[in-house]
């Protein structure tokens, strides 16, 4: 089984608690997320290589984003000169493991996921049990024989990997998936020369920069609403603010799989049967989710404005009506939250069918 299919199955077994509706509200409100797309990031388990320069902006990010099991490998210790761009890391921490370092951080960060550390690098001793309980890996190393293992093993183990490296004011980002034709032994037939961060300088500010599109790439091959960087390699030039951009040869992109979107299973009202129960004055209570300027550009009359991400934060009003109504513009932000929301309601819980877009049109 494919990690697609892996995690568009556990999915459907995530649920959200309402800490981390909360928690996660900006994200779900996004169309590329959403429900589904959290509940995702939620099943997906991600190991990092390293927690240095790349590797704490990239994990901050992750953590954030609310990718379920993280697991850090680094066999490094933090030194007073990391702590400029490994923001991860604290000055009582100096001398400590970096991966247990940045676990306690990300813990603290966000309660809501497992994070592990391992006090060791990857080899190739251990390189087929660690990327083998994991999705996707996230090249933040350094060391271009463990990028070789990570190539090797990611390769026969059908995983994708998301590499970067820096050096001084610039910096490489691809992502590498051997099954569809893009490999660091592709790119780099031969191991290369070229040095390290720590004897070459590097800004913390453009490894931040790095570490988050890693990030980002990572989250792409996740939630499956577009497409990764697959076999396409960036480099970035922090002086210049700039990328150049080169595709590898013969690199085909994955699919994107996954079971359709689930129906909501809450309950729905068609613009015809809200128009009838407020020919009868039927009690409801009418929430226009919108933001606010939405709102004052035209709604139902006698709908309360009640954004989203309130909802999301705060979950929903008290109200003495028999039920209440969720309206947005085309009934696809209240449908997901009618589905998040089940159950949690002091009153039945329904959204408009079509949303405003469908009322409008109904009533003309």
């Amino acid at each position: 089984m494919s990690y697609i299919e892996r995690i568009a199955q556990s999915c459907r077994t995530q649920e959200l608690a309402r800490e981390e509706l909360a928690y996660y509200a900006r994200h779900i409100l996004l169309p590329g997320i959403g429900l589904e797309g959290q509940r995702k990031l939620k099943s997906a388990r991600v190991l990092v290589v390293g927690a240095g320069g790349l590797g704490c902006p990239a994990l901050q990010a992750l953590a954030g984003a609310g990718v379920g099991r993280l697991t850090i490998v680094d066999a490094d210790t933090v030194d007073a000169s990391n702590l400029a761009r490994q923001w991860l890391h604290r000055y009582d921490q100096c001398g400590s493991n970096k991966a247990h370092s940045a676990a306690t951080a990300l813990r603290q960060m966000n309660p809501h996921i497992e994070v592990s550390a391992r006090a060791t690098m990857l080899a190739e001793d251990n390189a087929h049990a660690l990327i083998g309980a994991h999705d996707i890996v996230l090249d933040a190393t350094d060391d271009l024989n463990v990028r070789y293992c990570i190539d090797r093993a990611c390769a026969e183990l059908d995983k994708p990997w998301i590499h970067a490296a820096l050096y001084r004011e610039s910096a490489q980002l691809t992502v590498f998936w051997a099954a569809y034709g893009s490999s660091f032994h592709q790119l780099y037939p031969e191991p290369s020369a070229a040095p390290s961060c720590s004897g070459a300088g590097m800004l913390g500010a453009s490894s931040s920069v790095v570490g988050n599109l890693q990030t980002l790439e990572c989250i792409k091959l996740i939630v499956g609403q577009s497409d990764p960087a697959l076999g396409q390699v960036g480099v970035f030039d922090s002086r210049r603010l700039s990328w150049q951009f080169f595709r590898l040869p013969d690199v085909t992109l994955p699919p994107r799989w996954g079971p359709p979107p689930e129906k909501s299973h809450g309950s729905s009202v068609s613009a015809e049967q809200l128009q009838q129960a407020i020919s009868v004055g039927e009690p409801i209570e009418l929430l226009d989710i919108r933001d606010g300027a939405a709102y004052q550009a035209g709604s139902l009359d006698g709908a309360r404005h009640y954004p989203a991400e309130r909802i999301l934060e705060a979950g929903l009003p008290e109200s003495g009506e028999p039920m209440q109504l969720l309206i947005c513009e085309e009934g696809l932000v209240s449908a997901m939250l009618v589905d998040a929301l089940a159950g949690r309601a002091s009153a039945k819980l329904a959204y408009l069918r079509g949303g405003l877009h469908g009322w409008r049109h109904l009533v003309g």
